[in-house]
């Protein structure tokens, strides 16, 4: 907001509103796609039991296929999450002042951690019968292995891609210098030069003097009358 005196004077607690949307909005994205991987996801694969929980599956396609469609899945929301939240918050202040990206980009990072675990838990416990049965399963026995993540280091995908995202699009409001919110030096414009010659110089005779009165000041060949003025 501008005060009147060409500096900005932001009130309210509007950064923290603005960033607990955009980590409720990514929280409850994560929420809802947890579904989404268990029914996009491909057959389970099987294997053999080892007791204790424990599973056998070797190299099997189907066990990739399930992580592969989790880090599609949250690398996409990555993208649209990044895109969003730098689109609302450059809305934002160009209605308002205020530079709220820092704001965004810190609530974005944590809230795309915190979905990417919801998703994997989600889709983990939609598959809970699987994994009971897994459970149960005496050593040697073929199951069917329910989602899960033996990389938990996909769960960095969205944030990764959403911090990726959010800094390239900066990146091209920096390049363009349409960054809103961010204040400007206003660069004041020089006194323009005087239209005509100044009085008083070579150029035109002194104020209030007549034009063609002979000039003050001694005369130019000495003593006497001045014969260049008669």
């Amino acid at each position: 907001m501008d005060d009147g005196k060409g500096a900005y004077a932001p009130r309210g607690p509007r950064p923290v509103a603005v960033a607990a949307c955009v980590f409720g909005a990514l929280v409850l994205a994560g929420a809802l796609l947890g579904p989404v991987w268990w029914l996009l996801a491909p057959d389970r694969a099987r294997g053999t039991a080892l007791g204790g929980g424990e599973v056998f599956t070797g190299t099997t396609e189907a066990l990739f296929a399930g992580e592969g469609s989790f880090v599609l899945i949250t690398a996409l929301a990555g993208l649209v999450g990044g895109y969003s939240a730098y689109m609302a918050q450059f809305a934002l202040a160009r209605r308002r002042p205020r530079d709220l990206r820092l704001w965004c980009l810190v609530a974005g990072f944590l809230g795309s951690a915190a979905a990417s675990v919801l998703v994997w838990r989600i889709g983990m416990l939609l598959d809970a019968p699987l994994h009971t049965a897994l459970a149960l399963a005496q050593a040697g026995e073929e199951v069917e292995v329910g989602l899960r993540l033996d990389a938990t280091a996909f769960l960095v995908v969205w944030p990764f891609v959403f911090v990726l995202q959010y800094a390239l699009l900066d990146l091209i409001s920096l390049v363009r210098r349409d960054q809103p919110g961010v204040p400007r030096a206003v660069r004041v414009p020089a006194d323009p030069a005087p239209a005509g010659p100044v009085p008083g110089t070579a150029a035109g005779p002194p104020a209030g003097q007549a034009p063609g009165a002979p000039r003050p000041g001694p005369s130019p060949v000495g003593d006497g009358p001045d014969p260049l003025t008669g």
